[in-house]
């Protein structure tokens, strides 16, 4: 017990510092709304000199202060280092595409992993007023409140289904549930953790785009797993390419929700 004690407050530590880090971040990025246009990447997202930016505010500022920690990033071309101790992850904007045309929902993430699991998650989205954020044992908040995911254990069709737009191309779905597109995966990942939805899709996320809103998920007492049904974490059990593939995942309020919502899914291409 006194040496989870300890992990946890050294947890809450890493909170405060990436918590006030996002914090700056989206202030910074607010007063770049609308402001700049996006150019296209190699792999057909969008980005804009705002991501860079904030890309480059993170990874100096983590390099100053925890120099012997690595980085990944979406904007970064850098391998995990599965024998790295810590790891922060880090998508600077989540919702590239809302953020250029003027959608509001859109955040800053950033996680630490410990040997591969994340033990710290902040999602800040700055026009919603909501950062979500969690540490390993010490439970999930929504701008300062805690939060748990919906606890019954069926879906009607007054609840929601929150997808990304590739979900319908890529599975077929029999489910009462209501769907919402937002553009943002974080963003419907953590709408699971804090009850609003009991379902959420993502085809095509990248390691940057769940690491955070995968712990707040799992502090608030929802699950979340790899459309084959397995672990999303921790990273060095799984053999990958993080900063190239696609981890396509499901993530519901609990086990009961799940376990309904596969037994109706068909999987068209899974890659």
């Amino acid at each position: 017990m006194p040496g989870i004690i300890i992990g946890m407050v050294e947890w809450f530590a890493y909170l405060d510092f990436a918590a006030s880090l996002a914090a700056e971040c989206s202030e910074f990025a607010v007063s770049q709304f609308r402001v700049h246009p996006a150019q296209r990447k190699r792999d057909g997202t969008l980005v804009t000199a705002t991501d860079m930016a904030i890309d480059h505010i993170i990874s100096q500022r983590l390099t100053e202060i925890f120099p012997h920690h690595r980085v990944l990033s979406e904007e970064q071309i850098t391998a995990y280092d599965a024998g790295a101790e810590f790891t922060w992850v880090i998508d600077p904007i989540d919702g590239t595409t809302n953020f250029a045309r003027g959608l509001p929902i859109w955040g800053v993430s950033i996680a630490l992993l410990h040997d591969g699991l994340p033990v710290v998650g902040v999602v800040d989205f700055p026009l919603t007023q909501e950062r979500f954020s969690a540490t390993a044992g010490g439970g999930a908040w929504r701008s300062g409140e805690r939060i748990q995911s919906y606890e019954g254990e069926h879906a009607d069709d007054q609840q929601l289904l929150m997808k990304c737009t590739r979900t319908d191309k890529r599975m077929q779905m029999r489910t009462p549930l209501k769907s919402r597109v937002c553009g943002s995966a974080a963003y419907h990942l953590c709408k699971v953790a804090d009850g609003t939805a009991l379902i959420g899709v993502e085809a095509t996320p990248k390691v940057w785009d769940l690491a955070a809103a995968w712990l707040i998920l799992i502090e608030a007492g929802a699950v979340i797993t790899t459309w084959q049904q397995k672990p999303v974490f921790p990273l060095a059990a799984i053999n990958k390419e993080y900063v190239t593939a696609a981890m396509p995942v499901i993530a519901a309020a609990n086990p009961a929700i799940l376990h309904e919502f596969v037994a109706g899914i068909t999987i068209k291409d899974a890659t």
